[in-house]
């Protein structure tokens, strides 16, 4: 993905001194466009969002499929109590699916616990998925929902790419439908045992 593509970044929050399609640096505003993004799922007429009027908020929420994807999660805002009222607000309509593919699921249950509480009443919505390999490679990591993209570059240096390109979208979805195929379900709802 290019940094200097020059399409709009509709349907994406317009955060204080980002001018789209930038990418973001610094660890707080990649925290608030993820939870903004989040948030934004779900129409909520008493809040604002942080870009004002989106002109295409209606077909962010208005999509089938959310794509979380990253190795631990650790610097996503799951645990927040908007974004679960969001997810649980946007899952709620049938037909929905969040795949949630990760590689390290335990260390994201004792990280985020109210995400792992709220996880089990949305469980018949969402796919978990860990490579059987054991690997993220091959795939982008960070948030698919419709027309929008936000792309992790690097981790520990803070940089988070917002996408809208139609032809980058398409190659987003591709490499998560491809990566699929090497992932087997992952993170069981429920501990069977003795």
């Amino acid at each position: 993905m290019s940094a200097s593509d020059d399409s709009p970044a509709e349907g994406l929050p317009s955060l204080p001194g980002v001018n789209p399609p930038d990418m973001l640096q610094g660890r707080q505003p990649c925290r608030d466009l993820l939870r903004q993004t989040l948030c934004d799922l779900a129409p909520n007429p008493g809040r604002a969002s942080a870009g004002g009027n989106l002109p295409n908020a209606r077909a962010v929420n208005a999509a089938r499929e959310l794509w979380l994807i990253d190795r631990v999660f650790e610097n996503w805002p799951l645990d927040d109590p908007a974004v679960l009222e969001s997810l649980s607000t946007w899952l709620r309509p049938a037909g929905r699916t969040l795949h949630l593919v990760g590689a390290d699921f335990n260390t994201m249950a004792r990280a985020y616990p109210r995400f792992a509480r709220w996880r089990r009443d949305w469980s018949h919505g969402m796919e978990v998925v860990s490579p059987v390999d054991g690997l993220l490679t091959g795939c982008p990591r960070g948030l698919l929902a419709g027309p929008v993209a936000l792309m992790w570059l690097d981790a520990p240096d803070w940089r988070l790419q917002r996408v809208s390109d139609s032809s980058h979208l398409r190659a987003f979805q591709t490499q998560c439908a491809d990566f699929l195929q090497r992932c087997e379900p992952a993170w069981a709802v429920t501990t069977l045992g003795l």
